[in-house]
């Protein structure tokens, strides 16, 4: 009896020792900061594998990403992206979260939250106050904590085209998209922005997974459009984000608006406000008619946002007398696939394995929390699992 516990526990250590090897001699490429590339990114780490994680923007955090401008002086920041984390929907997330307030990652926003509409201004209060967390110091602390690892490289500013090598190898090539330059063979490809099979982007266009490729036509994108404003001393308002009703004109094509200074770590000491404004679905589809090229957008959408919510702030005030102050700094921006609306195929999946191409999708555009955060690091979570899954 003992020898044959002996030959078991010899055995389970064998096969443990096994899969650390096999792990550890993976290499593996993500398309992808975000949250679900940084999710799956620390996942795969945590079990031994090198990933290296390739970002075509200039900083970490896909839709969690900061804008911080280059003046030189004072940079502004801003959230122009996600706003906030709100009260979790399943236990894993749950658990992830409890995890990242324990380390520092976030912080509660308290504040003062109210909803606009023709019936004027009612502000949040008693049970219907929601609880909402923010990264910290900036949104972006989250994803740049989690890609904190030893067995995570990143690379930023870097668009990377793959190509898959069906040869004895089978392995991923990719390939710088400006520069043509060989960045490295992965075991294994992850693709974390569905606009990657687009048929508009060279991200998969050589990659073989046309499984993908024609699976993601279906889904489709709620436009959004943000204005981020620096105003030279505070508005006076005494509320921090404000949800506005897309049915009352008055606000014009304002959806979102927030006190970007209000969040936790992001207090000026020059007293300026930094405020993001965004617009509701029907408003970014009036703004983007007719206009193709990306600054006109963006000067279309700083124009039309930052008019309408100087416009709106003496209503919010309470048709008050109010000394609006100057504007230091305003700038556009458009998301290109802000809000996801995700086919019935994609709501029943948390992501999309193809085995045989060694290759996984994942992203905010899986599951039934599609647009969320946590949407977003559950499919990460799944794409890892199915990962290792695979490799065992």
């Amino acid at each position: 009896m003992k020898h044959q516990l002996h030959v078991s526990i010899s055995f389970i250590l064998t096969i443990i020792t096994m899969l650390v090897q096999t792990a550890n001699s993976l290499r593996v490429a993500v398309l992808g900061s975000g949250i679900a590339g940084s999710t799956v990114a620390r996942t795969l780490a945590d079990r031994g594998v090198q990933v290296t994680v390739f970002e075509a923007g200039r900083g970490i955090g896909g839709r969690t990403s900061t804008r911080i401008t280059r003046d030189a002086d004072s940079p502004y920041q801003f959230d122009h992206g996600a706003q906030y984390i709100s009260n979790p929907k399943t236990n894993l997330f749950r658990d992830a979260l409890d995890r990242w307030k324990e380390d520092g990652w976030v912080k509660h926003w308290s504040g003062n939250f109210c909803t606009a509409d023709n019936l004027g201004v009612t502000l949040e209060q008693g049970n219907e106050k929601k609880e909402r967390w923010v990264g910290y110091p900036a949104m972006h602390s989250i994803c740049q904590n989690l890609l904190h690892h030893k067995n995570i490289q990143v690379i930023l500013e870097t668009k990377a085209n793959a190509l898959r090598k069906e040869d004895e190898d089978s392995k991923w090539e990719l390939i710088h998209g400006k520069s043509k330059e060989n960045l490295g063979s992965y075991d294994w490809l992850i693709a974390t922005d569905r606009n990657s099979g687009a048929h508009f982007r060279k991200d998969l266009s050589s990659a073989n997974v046309e499984e993908f490729r024609s699976g993601i036509r279906g889904i489709k994108s709620v436009k959004s459009l943000t204005a981020m404003v620096v105003f030279e001393q505070p508005l006076g308002l005494d509320m921090d984000g404000i949800q506005f009703n897309d049915k009352d004109a008055k606000y014009g094509s304002l959806g979102w608006a927030a006190r970007d200074t209000s969040k936790p770590g992001r207090d000026r000491e020059d007293g300026k406000e930094c405020w993001v404004l965004q617009t509701h679905p029907d408003a970014a589809k009036e703004i983007l008619k007719g206009t193709k090229k990306i600054q006109e957008i963006r000067e279309k959408a700083k124009k039309v946002l930052v008019q309408d919510f100087l416009t709106s702030i003496p209503i919010l005030a309470g048709d008050k007398d109010v000394n609006l102050p100057s504007v230091a700094t305003a700038i556009g921006h458009r998301w290109g696939a802000a809000f996801p609306i995700p086919s019935r195929e994609y709501m029943e999946m948390d992501s999309h394995l193809i085995a045989d191409k060694q290759f996984v999708a994942c992203g905010d555009y899986f599951g039934t929390l599609s647009g969320r955060i946590e949407g977003s690091y559950l499919s990460g979570l799944s794409a890892a699992d199915q990962l290792c899954h695979e490799i065992q």
